[in-house]
């Protein structure tokens, strides 16, 4: 976006803003005055001033002063019927796919009277409350914070619960407050992918955690899966399927008329992770990978709902992708894959090398020269941890 952008402010908006509206609203300076000021700023990124130093994301070390919750309601948007509360940033678990446990730590935390209030507040617009955070679940006083906003009166969703610690008492407040789904989220359905991405869990656990879940009266348990992950091959594609089976037959003997939903997302690598030199799998595998999932699950009541493919590799050329991209990104003026993917060939762009393409961890990355905390050879060393369990 270089091409086309005066300022970038690399970090969380907080920690940047005041500074930077100070130099804005500054009337004694010109417009390129105003710019070289913002260059001078830490974590602002001026093209037209880089000088070819590190530029370090800027954050708030701790959340207490500064609730975050939904400031514009409609709903005509996603989600558009909750009031969506911030519970935390960041994450400790090191998934080796994601970017907030690698590129957005440290983990922090709101105050649970801070959610609290908030969700006092949310129930004047919406009935349904939202917990936002990557690993709502981990807050010190989750407990504490859905058994308040149950008693409110309030329906309350959170995206996915953590397999491993999963509290009983959480699940208690949730399905008390209307919920009818639980979503966990294994990533991968066998312990050696679970192992190349760093997801510390075990079948073990996925099983005492449907166990855990049979004990409520919902209606749908849903699994979050990955495919094409960095080392993945048909074995472990029939692992889901393995998976599934166990915990629906478990699920079975404790629940009557619990379904199993599975939604599946193609792997895109992403800047600032162990995963970011990782290739994704091309379309053809991904989409014959998809279609045996569909092809064994659907015969048993389950549903397999996947992102497209296509438009995940359109996702994948944005999430690694460098200037090279900007006059792409320029001349498509609809949202068509035709589209991008004429203009590309007639750009001569190789979409190929920003999606399937392995690249070498010598290799200089377009997001080099952003310093988000967690250093390059941290990196490198958990990206060949996880080619050790190839």
């Amino acid at each position: 976006l270089s091409p086309f952008l005066d300022c970038m402010c690399i970090g969380e908006a907080e920690a940047l803003i005041p500074s930077m509206l100070a130099v804005l609203n500054d009337n004694g300076l010109s417009r390129d005055e105003k710019l070289e000021a913002l260059s001078k700023l830490p974590g602002m990124y001026v093209p037209k001033y880089y000088n070819g130093a590190k530029i370090r994301r800027q954050y708030l070390t701790g959340l207490s002063d500064v609730p975050v919750s939904s400031a514009v309601l409609s709903g005509e948007t996603e989600l558009g019927d909750l009031y969506l509360i911030e519970v935390e940033r960041g994450c400790g678990w090191g998934c080796r796919f994601c970017m907030v446990g690698n590129a957005f730590c440290p983990i922090r935390f709101h105050s649970a009277e801070s959610i609290i209030e908030q969700a006092k507040k949310g129930l004047e617009y919406r009935k349904r409350i939202g917990l936002v955070g990557a690993v709502v679940s981990d807050h010190p006083q989750i407990e504490e914070i859905v058994t308040a906003i149950r008693d409110m009166g309030a329906g309350i969703s959170i995206s996915s619960m953590r397999i491993k610690p999963l509290y009983e008492a959480v699940l208690k407040a949730i399905v008390e407050s209307g919920a009818q789904t639980i979503t966990l989220a294994p990533e991968a359905g066998s312990q050696r992918l679970r192992n190349v991405i760093n997801k510390r869990i075990g079948e073990d656990d996925i099983m005492q955690a449907v166990e855990k879940v049979a004990e409520f009266p919902i209606k749908t348990l849903k699994f979050y899966f990955m495919v094409g992950l960095p080392t993945e091959v048909d074995e472990d594609i029939e692992a889901i399927v393995s998976l599934v089976i166990k915990c629906r037959d478990l699920l079975n003997t404790k629940l009557v008329g619990c379904r199993i939903d599975i939604n599946v997302a193609p792997f895109i690598p992403k800047a600032g992770t162990p995963f970011q030199w990782m290739p994704m799998a091309d379309e053809k595998t991904l989409n014959r990978r998809l279609n045996f999932l569909k092809r064994k699950l659907a015969p048993l009541g389950v549903q397999v709902k996947n992102e497209s493919v296509a438009w995940s590799h359109v996702q994948g050329v944005l999430s690694r992708g460098d200037s090279g991209i900007a006059e792409l990104l320029a001349a498509v003026e609809t949202v068509s894959l035709a589209e991008w993917r004429q203009k590309a060939r007639k750009l001569k762009i190789d979409l190929d090398y920003y999606t399937v393409e392995k690249w070498d961890t010598n290799e200089k990355l377009p997001w080099d020269f952003i310093d988000s905390g967690t250093k390059k050879e941290k990196l490198v060393t958990e990206f060949n941890r996880a080619l050790s369990f190839e």
